[in-house]
């Protein structure tokens, strides 16, 4: 098997574990009836995941080094909520490679294999010139076609749909409810008629993974 098709195979693992897939807000939640107006609410605490796993991605990680650069080891790779217009980074001083949970929730088979091998290629530069090349210069451009990446300044990833099946919930501190808004708010009134002025949001998006219902923390 040849080493492009090693790393495919992992890619496919990695997706496996973490792709997400439409699901309806019937399908996901239960809607209730007050002051005149449908709300969509939770009322399930289980039914809430953390966030996307890392463990195939560490593995797809491990496939391209033991390829293309054996002498490198990089730690875990780092899970950010933060990260919303960045997808990936990779930091020389701690060998890290961090991925937007956004990525790995809510991006296809290709996103993910772009953005990985992307900040993958950072680190042999890294390891194989250290601080001399430039970002995006010819040491990186080649090591991006040695090991089957796209040799761009950045990866082209199509996140048009992704606010579309993101949502942001907060529990009412009185009826113990989640309320789901498609943004954050600075005040909401809860099926029990209470209006609250939330201190902090939980964001979500659903989850293939589980029965229709489940979703995973962004």
């Amino acid at each position: 098997m040849t080493k492009h098709n090693l790393v495919n195979r992992a890619i496919k693992e990695l997706i496996d574990r973490s792709r997400v897939t439409k699901v309806s807000d019937f399908e996901a939640g239960s809607w209730t009836h007050s002051g005149g107006a449908y709300q969509l609410v939770f009322d399930f605490e289980h039914h809430i995941k953390d966030k996307p796993p890392v463990i195939a991605v560490d593995e797809l990680v491990k496939i391209i080094l033991r390829s293309y650069e054996p002498g490198l080891t990089l730690p875990s790779v780092r899970v950010s909520g933060r990260m919303r217009r960045t997808l990936g980074s990779y930091t020389p001083a701690k060998k890290l490679i961090s991925i937007s949970s956004r990525l790995l929730a809510l991006g296809d088979e290709g996103d993910i294999r772009e953005v990985v091998l992307h900040e993958v290629a950072h680190a042999i530069v890294h390891s194989r010139w250290g601080e001399r090349p430039t970002a995006h210069g010819k040491e990186f451009r080649s090591v991006c076609l040695q090991i089957g990446a796209k040799p761009r300044r950045y990866v082209d990833v199509r996140t048009d749909d992704w606010d579309s099946r993101i949502r942001h919930l907060s529990k009412c501190e009185y009826c113990h409810v989640w309320i789901v808004r498609k943004r954050r708010m600075k005040s909401v009134r809860c099926v029990c008629g209470i209006k609250l002025y939330p201190q902090s949001w939980c964001t979500v998006a659903p989850d293939q993974e589980g029965v229709a219902g489940d979703w995973v923390r962004l």
